[in-house]
């Protein structure tokens, strides 16, 4: 009888770290889990960012000057425009400190489409002990409504 109780005994230490163990390995993939979801949802706050900030500049053309050459260029202040609308719509990003910024801007002549590409480092949302390049970009892009074509 003395065998069977300390069986017993030793049967349930070994549930005991096994449970232990699954518990922290539950820990550890939620832990990962909300860490990844952070880095997608930051993706989709980038590129909600290049799209209002294609949009901003795609209301930037120069009409005076459209109307009187055909050209199809920014006025001076489009760049300055699309970064603001970029750091309005970027609201999860900015709380965490990580800033974003307009890295390139342009319009196609042909098809009136302005582009802007937005570009932030996300490196910031993981842990230091994480090696993480962050570097994100997204271009977003948006037709121009020109009126009064020549």
């Amino acid at each position: 009888m003395g065998r069977k109780t300390i069986a017993c005994a030793s049967e349930g230490g070994q549930i005991l770290m096994f449970f232990i163990f699954v518990i922290l390995a539950l820990g550890l993939l939620t832990a990962v889990g909300l860490e990844i979801g952070r880095i997608v949802y930051a993706h989709g706050e980038v590129g909600k960012a290049a799209d209002a900030a294609a949009l901003a500049a795609a209301a930037r053309v120069d009409m005076a000057l459209y109307r009187e050459t055909g050209q199809v260029v920014f006025l001076p202040d489009a760049r300055g425009t699309a970064q603001q609308y970029a750091n309005l719509n970027a609201q999860f990003l900015t709380r965490r400190r990580i800033g974003i910024s307009v890295t390139q801007i342009w319009i196609d002549p042909g098809s009136m489409v302005a582009y802007v590409t937005v570009s932030a480092d996300l490196s910031a949302l993981l842990p230091g002990f994480l090696r993480f390049e962050g570097m994100y970009s997204v271009t977003g892009f948006a037709k121009a409504r020109i009126q009064g074509r020549r």
